[in-house]
Formats: C-alpha cells, structure tokens, sequence
C-alpha cells in the first residue's frame, strides 16, 4: 500500500525549549480511515497544522503523496475545522461555492461541484438557507460540504460530530465511510472511542507529542491490550469497599459501580470477587479489550468530552 501521507521525526515548539511534538513520526496509507487520538494537550492539533503546511515544523520531514508540500498537492487535500468555518449571512449553496472557488474551481465545474457536495450531506434541498437557521448536525454537515467541494484525494476531520443529535452523529459517521468507499483516505481526528471503532481501518496514538502506537485497528487492540475489565454493581456505593477491594486492580470508583482490570483471559477473578464479596455485588460483567482500553493503558488518561 503506498502512504499518502509520511512523516518522520517531526519537531515542533511554540517556543524554543517547549517541544510540542518531539520526534514523531507516523504514516497513512492510500485507502485508509486513519483514526488519529490522543488526550487534550496531547499535540493532536498542532500535528494537523504541520500537516497542512499551516506551522512549519522545526525538524524532520513531512512528504503528501511522496513529494514535499507544494500548491499542487494542497489542492488534493481537504480540511473540515473543529471550529466551524461558515459564513453565517451567505446560504448553504453560496457558502460551498465560496469554497470551491477558494480552491480554483470555476464556472459549470464549481456549479456541479458545489450540488455534488450540498446532495452527498443531505443538505441540496436546503441549499437557500443560511447556517444560522441550521441545526448544530446540519451545521457540521455544511461544513463538512465546505471541505470536500474540490473532490479531494485525502480528507482530514477534526471532531466532526462533536455535540450533534445521534441522528446526524449517524449520517456524517456513514457519509464518512462513503467517501472511504470511493477511494478517498480518510484522517479521523476524534475524542470518541466508539466511532473510531465503528469507521477506522487503522488508528494511531499520541500523548505529550509522541506517537505511542499505530497500526491496523484490529491489531492494535490486540497488541497493546495488556487487560480486560470487570464491571461490578455493588449494593451500596462503592467507597464502602475501598479497604477490599485493594487487592484488585481499581480503575474506577463510580457510585454503585466498580472496574477492575483483570490479566486478558484470567476468569479465576470471578471466584476471587466472589470469595471477597459474597453478599455485595449485585451484577458482574466481563468487558472484551477494546480501544478505550488500549488508550488507557498507554496514556493512563480516559477521554473526556
């Protein structure tokens, strides 16, 4: 598989002895959805900025379809902002056109390139409204039109279904997937362990601007899952146990609920709970490893909204 995207010990600071990104190296391959996460502060931001050539990096080298960054490849690129980047007083139809031609598309090319986007997110028949008369869901779907009118090879999305309703969470989810399907790769910037799962082919890591894994979605969970978790439902809040539950591995203390990481496979565990609390638990259950598991265990952090 050829990479689209390679780069190899990135440096970056906002000031000289305050490294943002310190060696990072990853790659994405032609076809992929690249899920890209990492906790607040981790660098995520400022990676996707070196990327699109916005800061330059202080060292190492960054290629776009196996050249240095140059206007040509620019235009193969497209980019949909965590922060909305609308014209609130222009309709939807004047906002992707005012896109498209930002990115050099002119006359029946812009036109038709401008439905092409509008109908792919569900929003030609509202194409006379303007985004303040939108839904936050429409509003990231306009957005996501604004990105993807000069029909790019890559598309980098930044937290594009952050506070949304789950039904349009859905639709730019499957619009996603879609463009994959039509030989677009795909960057997938998110905080959302559920959808990365749902949609991505590969996923990478970062924290303190570092990469800590990449790799096939699948394989990583394998590799880097070093447990599985226990969800106990206890009778009474969970506090109460504290001085009991010390032999046990505690990620969290939640109410009435209580997880514990267990060795993968370690089902002896349950007749340990057992033996300790044999009156208390009203509930158990083994969680699979998963994403949310793997990033814990490399960053120790959980992702909040």
């Amino acid at each position: 598989m050829n990479n689209i995207f390679k780069g190899k010990d990135i440096e970056f600071a906002y000031k000289k002895d305050q490294l943002v990104l310190k060696g990072l190296s990853l790659s994405i391959g032609e076809g992929q959805i690249y899920g890209l996460l990492g906790p607040n502060g981790a660098g995520k931001s400022t990676l996707t900025r070196v990327m699109l050539g916005l800061d330059d990096a202080k060292s190492g080298k960054i290629e776009w379809f196996g050249k240095k960054p140059n206007k040509d490849t620019n235009k193969q690129i497209g980019y949909v902002p965590q922060d909305l980047a609308l014209i609130y007083d222009l309709s939807a139809y004047e906002n992707v056109l005012f896109f498209g031609k930002l990115y050099g598309l002119k006359g029946d090319e812009l036109k038709a390139q401008t439905k092409y986007a509008l109908e792919f997110v569900g929003l030609w028949e509202e194409r006379s409204k303007t985004p303040k008369n939108f839904s936050g869901g429409m509003k990231r779907r306009l957005n996501i039109a604004c990105g993807i009118v000069h029909d790019p090879d890559v598309i980098i999305l930044d937290e594009p279904t952050v506070g949304v309703d789950p039904q349009s969470r859905n639709h730019i989810l499957d619009s996603i997937v879609a463009l994959n399907q039509r030989g677009r790769t795909i960057v997938y910037i998110s905080h959302y362990m559920e959808e990365v799962e749902k949609i991505c082919s590969h996923v990478g890591i970062i924290d303190k601007g570092q990469l800590l894994c990449e790799g096939e979605l699948s394989e990583v969970i394998q590799s880097y899952s070093k447990q599985g978790l226990i969800e106990l439902e206890m009778e009474n809040e969970g506090t109460i146990y504290e001085e009991k539950l010390t032999q046990f591995d505690v990620l969290s203390l939640e109410g009435h609920r209580v997880t514990i990481a267990i060795a993968q496979k370690d089902f002896t565990i349950f007749k340990t709970i057992q033996d300790v609390f044999p009156q208390e638990i009203k509930s158990f259950k083994y969680i699979i490893p998963n994403l949310e598991q793997v990033f814990f265990e490399l960053t120790r952090k959980k992702l909040r909204d």
